[in-house]
């Protein structure tokens, strides 16, 4: 019996042309048996219609639009909605940045066995190269500057995925999502093979650095969050964990719509000790409310006086930035809050968070 594949993605915000590319290298392909599951996890407004006219232009492509943009980047849910929505006996873990080989389908039609999962060797390309990309191209022309082979790349059975409650949604923006997963499948009994075909091109782009996460930017950024997530694989791996979590539901637009009728309102300052007790404490015990919360920098916290006090070590209530608060609340949505209807949002100055849950 023909097996079937479905390839998903997850996305948000990235550059409509690279997702164009990959999946023009799809429609290359010698084998037709597949789809694409393409999730959008709360793109910006301005992007959606562009990914919709692309999707379009690909029978191949089954679109999903999640209205979510007021929630932290959470790959593994995306991944976790694509998986649950698949028609294909096996599943294929993919990325917006991917080339295909034209006979990808065909090898994963020689590997696909439900009592195993493989991982693949992906070669990356350089900024001149993937130019290339743009234009006519033959994959076998195309020269990587070297190999990787832990990447996100996965293929495995759709039942062993959903056997293993598939990827943990603790993980937040980026790192140990994916060696997590592998561990875990091969916790559950299913072996680990690896396929050393170059089959897979990594389209270039600037690497997502760290060093955002120091600073505070419009892109919400949590400091030490990979350690934390690799902190994290490690206590799932060390204890035997197969099921870290349930797959939540996805928050409707509908459900959304609740955090604009707020039942209380609080306004914080960026003194520690306020920031702290009210995340700590006060929140917690808000449960059946639909809290609306804006941490704002007090003007005092910059101005000559507070500075002076500081300066002579004379004794002053301690202040934090806003990037350490925005850590703080950052780092209880995480651990606590993650899976509630929630709200996240920096102002443009950069000098106020605006935050709303349903408790």
């Amino acid at each position: 019996m023909e097996k079937r594949f479905s390839i998903v993605y997850a996305n948000r915000n990235r550059d409509p042309e690279r997702i164009r590319s990959s999946f023009k290298s799809l429609e290359e392909q010698v084998g037709r048996s597949f789809e694409v599951i393409f999730v959008d996890y709360g793109s910006k407004a301005e992007l959606i219609p562009e990914y919709r006219q692309i999707a379009g232009d690909f029978s191949f492509v089954k679109a999903f639009f999640l209205e979510v943009p007021q929630v932290l980047w959470n790959k593994s849910k995306a991944l976790n909605y694509g998986i649950k929505m698949a028609d294909g006996d096996f599943i294929f873990i993919a990325d917006v940045d991917l080339i295909f080989h034209p006979e990808t389908l065909t090898l994963f039609e020689k590997l696909a066995n439900p009592e195993k999962f493989f991982l693949f060797k992906l070669g990356y390309l350089s900024k001149q190269e993937s130019v290339k990309l743009k234009g006519n191209y033959t994959f076998e022309h195309l020269k990587p500057v070297r190999y990787g082979k832990v990447n996100g790349m996965v293929l495995a059975g759709k039942q062993a995925l959903l056997k293993v409650n598939g990827l943990d949604e603790f993980f937040h923006f980026y790192g140990a999502e994916d060696e997590d997963l592998f561990a875990r499948l091969e916790t559950a009994g299913y072996k680990r093979d690896f396929a050393g075909a170059e089959y897979f091109y990594h389209n270039w782009h600037r690497s997502f650095s760290g060093s955002e996460d120091k600073l505070l930017t419009g892109n919400p950024r949590v400091k030490n969050i990979m350690r934390l997530n690799q902190r994290h694989f490690q206590r799932n791996r060390d204890l035997g964990i197969i099921k870290p979590s349930k797959m939540a539901e996805i928050i409707s637009p509908e459900q959304a719509d609740i955090l604009n009728e707020p039942t209380r309102c609080f306004r914080i300052k960026n003194i520690m000790a306020h920031v702290e007790h009210f995340l700590r404490e006060e929140l917690p015990s808000l449960d059946g409310e639909v809290v609306k919360v804006e941490f704002v920098e007090d003007p005092y916290f910059n101005s000559f006086k507070h500075k002076l006090k500081k300066l002579l070590g004379k004794q002053t209530q301690p202040y934090i930035s806003m990037k350490q608060v925005n850590d703080m609340l950052l780092k209880e949505i995480i651990y606590c809050y993650r899976d509630h209807n929630y709200s996240f949002k920096l102002k443009e100055d950069l000098n106020s968070i605006s935050f709303r849950i349903a408790l």
